[in-house]
């Protein structure tokens, strides 16, 4: 393969197997999804050119799908070669071949015959980025950020493992749009909005409306939620929620650009979402100190700009002898 941007997995080849099935039957409708799915791991191409050669060269397939080279973007069109005339002894050899290799796909994984294979998309700590879905949703991962995305005609499902994503849905009133994370469900079809799920679990919506689900509790059965903009549905994972909507600061929206203004927020608060970006870790000594209020605008994702804004506001020294440790103490 001249194009390996990572190990060709047997998940992927069970994957090139479907879209086969997928462009013999309606090219037209699957081409972008499979541009989509190419683009995430550039040596699937060569494995699914392969398994479409393969199949043609059985004297079953009409039409075979001119891949252009793999792209992020979904603007640029796709172009499918015209399909031929099939003579009738061609149509049921290829309605055969198609039956024997579903019936090979189903052997090998029996979920195949519901939903595609879920993706999964991963941050790092201190990464931030944008994927975009076959959909064309988009997803920005906060730091150390885990989802998986599976897509199938019917609906949209994202699973948030953990971390935190900001969800700018694209518009599909036949597609729900649905996002699962720690014993709640949020659905939404075209609006934008964050879900966090670290120590407790939270939904903010700030564009559009969306519906969220809680998962039964002890006390209570499963109850459904409507949160307007500017609202924050908050909860501790596992327990029953008590305060349950919440009205949204302004810098509760602002992480995806880095620099957030806090109002009024405890010092305690900042440093811990500063540290969730760093390997290196802000400590106040003594640790009451936290329980003061900041007012200032900072950038979150650089830990030394953190230190340098609380040890000022605070008039404090800042200890950097030792590795991964910025020690916040007063001055003597």
């Amino acid at each position: 393969m001249t194009e390996d941007h990572g190990a060709i997995t047997a998940q992927d080849r069970r994957a090139a197997q479907k879209w086969v099935l997928r462009m013999l039957d309606e090219p037209e409708r699957h081409a972008q999804s499979l541009a989509d799915w190419i683009s995430e791991k550039p040596a699937r191409r060569q494995l699914y050119l392969d398994l479409m050669n393969d199949v043609q060269a059985a004297g079953h397939a009409g039409g075979v799908l001119d891949l252009p080279p793999p792209r992020l973007q979904a603007q640029k069109p796709w172009w499918i070669k015209p399909v031929p005339v099939l003579a009738a002894a061609s149509i049921l050899g290829l309605l055969i071949a198609a039956s024997i290799l579903f019936q090979t796909m189903r052997t090998q994984s029996p979920q195949m015959a519901g939903a595609e294979t879920p993706a999964a998309f991963v941050t790092k700590v201190g990464e931030v980025r944008t994927v975009k879905l076959a959909d064309g949703s988009q997803v920005v991962l906060d730091t150390d950020t885990a989802i998986s995305v599976a897509m199938t005609p019917d609906h949209r499902d994202i699973a948030l493992k953990r971390g935190r994503a900001r969800f700018i849905v694209a518009h599909d009133a036949e597609r729900p749009f649905f996002v699962k994370a720690g014993g709640m469900e949020v659905r939404a079809t075209g609006t934008v909005f964050d879900v966090l799920f670290r120590n407790n679990v939270a939904v903010h919506l700030i564009e559009g409306g969306v519906e969220v689900e809680l998962a039964s509790q002890q006390t209570q059965p499963a109850r459904k939620i409507l949160l307007r903009p500017g609202q924050i549905l908050a909860f501790s994972h596992g327990h029953e929620p008590q305060s349950i909507v919440i009205p949204a600061r302004r810098s509760d929206e602002q992480w995806v650009n880095g620099v957030k203004s806090f109002d009024n927020v405890p010092i305690r608060e900042v440093i811990a979402e500063a540290n969730s970006y760093s390997d290196t870790r802000i400590e106040l000594m003594p640790a009451s100190l936290g329980d003061r209020e900041i007012f200032a605008d900072i950038h979150i994702r650089d830990i030394e700009r953190v230190a340098e804004a609380i040890s000022g506001f605070l008039d404090l020294d800042i200890d950097r002898t030792e590795k991964g440790r910025l020690i916040l103490s007063p001055r003597k």
